[in-house]
């Protein structure tokens, strides 16, 4: 009798062992490809004081390197914010949702040829901050950093129209190494919209909300400062505007990092190599991102792109994307879902430093939403609040998990684990959204993606790098 009942009981394990092996092994089909997270290592909200980082001195560097700071932590800095960690987070979607409007219409057909020049920027949209010092003796302002503009302007006196910014405006009068650019300048010839008035060289610069910056182009020293000492450039042209309208983040103006002559990286490339290297800390972190001009100790693991030529928008840092893996597996997407059409200028991949969350063309969003659906088994939850589209509830899971990303680049492999994926953005630390959004005939990388990555602009060698790292 003991030999009948140990077939079934023998039977009933071998049946039990199997539907384990088997589901281990169906996790394990995507499960090389997945990440494990604890709950707090997904980006959410932060407490605590800003870190700002010294770096070493300058005049023994090759390169120089400041501090970045998202808005978040500036105006946590300047004591201006009483917004809790996810309205401030919500806001940065919302402005992303934006600026990729404003691309859209600058990046047009129709919008090529225009007479007034518009950037995608829109007032208060940029995310990170660093401090600008000019003149002789110096004064210091906080100003927005911008990949995707090239003009470097403040709020200047006497100031016809300017609008509302913590601290003083720069004071020409009080510099000695401050002058006007006359009309026949070569940078002159480089603003998109300029004029002349008594051979001084004026700009006008409207962003696409219809704020705006005009006055002069002028000549300053410029210095850097990263804590350790400073590094001082003369000669440094900028927009001194005298008529300003707009918000900009309470900032005193923007640095434009784009391609163009009047960038910040353009002009400092005859001080430093012509490259510069940013490593975005986690939303997690307190601590400052290091900006760096000119080269940077080599990183082992670096992979380049190189550089795509867009003839209509040369400004701006496009890419050769050809497809995207989830959990291992490549999205069934067509080559031309990110092909530039040269002829009109619509299309392809920015990497963007401005814009928070990605935003991707809309046939290969769809495809990542439907791979997140299918991979990820947690409840859903209406992510519409936040600015986005796949949210799931994650309460009482203690090992959340979510399969990982590759944007696979003409030669390189950018890859993004959960925390460069995955916000929570509750203040139960439940609700887990992806940090992506859609985008109508071309895509943008956006900033959570780059973050606890080395990102390499070299534009002597005209291609960018990329290193996972410990921002």
């Amino acid at each position: 009798m003991g030999r009948h009942l140990g077939l079934p009981v023998l039977l009933v394990v071998l049946a039990i062992l199997l539907f384990v092996q088997f589901a281990v092994a169906a996790d394990e089909g995507f499960g090389r490809h997945f990440n494990y997270f604890e709950t707090a290592s997904f980006p959410h909200r932060v407490d605590g004081a800003v870190v700002a980082t010294t770096f070493g001195d300058p005049a023994k560097a090759q390169a120089f390197t400041v501090n970045l700071l998202r808005r978040d932590q500036h105006e946590k800095l300047a004591g201006v914010s009483g917004k809790s960690w996810q309205q401030s987070f919500t806001e940065a979607v919302q402005r992303s949702h934006e600026r990729v409007a404003f691309y859209t219409l600058k990046l047009s057909p129709d919008a090529f040829g225009s007479q007034e020049f518009q950037s995608p920027v829109k007032a208060g949209n940029g995310e990170y901050l660093m401090t600008l010092t000019l003149g002789s003796p110096p004064q210091s302002f906080d100003v927005i950093v911008d990949t995707g503009s090239d003009l470097n302007w403040v709020q200047c006196l006497p100031c016809r129209v300017c609008y509302q910014q913590p601290g003083p405006k720069f004071d020409p009068s009080k510099s000695r190494s401050f002058r006007k650019a006359a009309c026949t300048d070569n940078l002159c010839n480089a603003l998109p919209l300029k004029a002349c008035a008594a051979n001084v060289c004026q700009y006008q610069y409207t962003y696409g909300d219809q704020s705006n910056t005009n006055g002069d182009l002028a000549f300053e020293t410029i210095s850097l400062n990263n804590g350790a000492g400073t590094q001082s450039v003369p000669n440094f042209a900028f927009g001194c505007g005298t008529q300003n309208l707009g918000t900009f983040a309470g900032a005193a103006g923007l640095v434009g990092l784009g391609q163009g002559p009047l960038s910040l990286n353009s002009q400092l490339s005859h001080t430093f190599a012509n490259k510069f290297s940013y490593c975005l800390v986690s939303l997690n972190s307190l601590s400052a991102s290091p900006l760096t001009f000119g080269s940077i100790a080599a990183a082992a693991n670096i992979q380049y792109t190189s550089i795509v030529v867009n003839a209509r928008h040369p400004t701006y840092y496009y890419v050769q994307l050809n497809s995207i893996e989830v959990g291992g597996q490549p999205l069934n997407l067509a080559p031309s879902v990110f092909a530039i059409d040269q002829s009109t200028g619509r299309g392809g991949t920015i990497i963007d430093s401005g814009t928070t969350i990605t935003m991707l063309t809309l046939p290969a969003y769809s495809a990542v939403l439907r791979a997140y659906e299918s991979f990820v088994n947690y409840p859903r939850l209406d992510g519409s609040a936040y600015g986005l589209d796949l949210c799931f509830n994650i309460a009482g899971v203690s090992n959340p998990s979510v399969p990982d990303m590759v944007f696979k680049f003409q030669g390189a492999d950018f890859q993004m684990r959960g925390e460069n994926l995955f916000v929570l953005v509750d203040t139960s630390a439940t609700t887990l959204c992806l940090a992506m959004g859609g985008s109508q005939g071309f895509s943008i990388i956006g900033n959570i993606q780059q973050q606890n990555h080395l990102v390499v602009y070299d534009l002597e060698a005209k291609k960018i790098g990329f290193a996972t790292a410990d921002c």
